[in-house]
């Protein structure tokens, strides 16, 4: 993620850029990559369960996006944070043993703890009770 507004995703072997993700409108502060595709290469199941790899963002225009790795397309937009997004996770729970993840975490300058379900493309839970900026979030797998 980048100040340009841009996701840029690298060849770590060979430095060449591969992708340059565009749909942001303010700074990109966080990317994830969905846990089946940065542990399994030879799976064709995306996050979504679709046919393609991806990935999620948090930005400073207050939302969370996600997008197809292969064709850079944008598939999802999350925008109910009233303020910046600090951090993006994705959820680690199974599907059965295809694996896909299938919520987001996120946290926010507004104070808040975000919870997403990909699939319905909805918010699932807010946790409230900071009392200043959340800078980071993690799942405990369940």
């Amino acid at each position: 993620g980048s100040g340009d507004y841009t996701i840029r995703l690298w060849d770590v072997e060979t430095s060449k850029l591969l992708h340059i993700f565009n749909g942001h409108n303010h700074t990109v502060t966080c990317v994830d990559i969905s846990p089946l595709q940065s542990n399994n290469k030879n799976n064709n199941f995306g996050v979504i369960c679709g046919n393609g790899y991806t990935i999620c963002s948090g930005s400073c225009d207050n939302t969370i996006r996600v997008w197809d790795i292969e064709t850079t397309k944008q598939l999802i937009v999350f925008k109910e944070h009233e303020h910046w997004i600090s951090s993006v996770k994705y959820g680690l729970n199974e599907l059965k043993n295809i694996g896909c993840a299938n919520t987001i975490l996120s946290g926010s300058y507004d104070n808040s703890v975000r919870l997403w379900d990909i699939r319905s493309r909805k918010q699932i839970q807010i946790f409230n009770g900071h009392t200043d900026y959340v800078t980071c979030v993690e799942y405990l797998p369940f």
